[in-house]
């Protein structure tokens, strides 16, 4: 009888693992679509409005995004690193005794950095104020992230 309770007992921790598991990267994967989704934004379909519609016109419309992105974007960008971290520490595995990765824990880790990368110069330009060095548009984030979602399409099947 222990053992069976026992069993379920464990098959519980295992559904609850996957259950966290799952809801972690479900916030994860809405969070990083609205950080992409105002990159892919900005960068295709703002950049082209500029083109077509009169300066004041286009300052008004820039004006109103940059409103709607302030109050969302920032804590999207927050949770996508957070949650990442944690799927990171849950995804990457053991380090073989020979100190070899897999090439999954080297595309991971690959897409790791660029997503910290993303995330501390996110977290230091909205919250702190300090602008970048380099790269001040959002052209180079918006390659980062097609980087990444390449990464995350191919670490899988190598």
């Amino acid at each position: 009888m222990e053992y069976i309770n026992g069993t379920r007992a464990c098959e519980a921790e295992v559904r609850r693992f996957l259950m966290d598991f799952l809801l972690v990267k479900l916030i994860h994967i809405f969070s990083v679509f609205i950080y992409a989704g105002f990159l892919f934004t900005d960068n295709l379909i703002l950049m082209r409005m500029q083109k077509t519609l009169s300066e004041d016109k286009y300052k008004e419309v820039r004006g109103y995004f940059a409103k709607l992105t302030r109050a969302i974007v920032p804590k999207a960008l927050v949770l996508a690193v957070v949650s990442g971290v944690y799927l990171f520490h849950i995804s990457f595995g053991s380090i073989p005794e020979d100190n070899s990765f897999s090439s999954f824990q080297i595309l991971l880790s690959l897409k790791a950095i660029l997503g910290l990368w993303l995330g501390l110069r996110g977290v230091l330009q909205v919250f702190f104020g300090i602008q970048p060095f380099v790269f001040k548009g959002h052209r180079l984030p918006f390659i980062l992230v097609i980087m990444i979602i390449f990464l995350s399409q191919i670490m899988y099947s190598i």
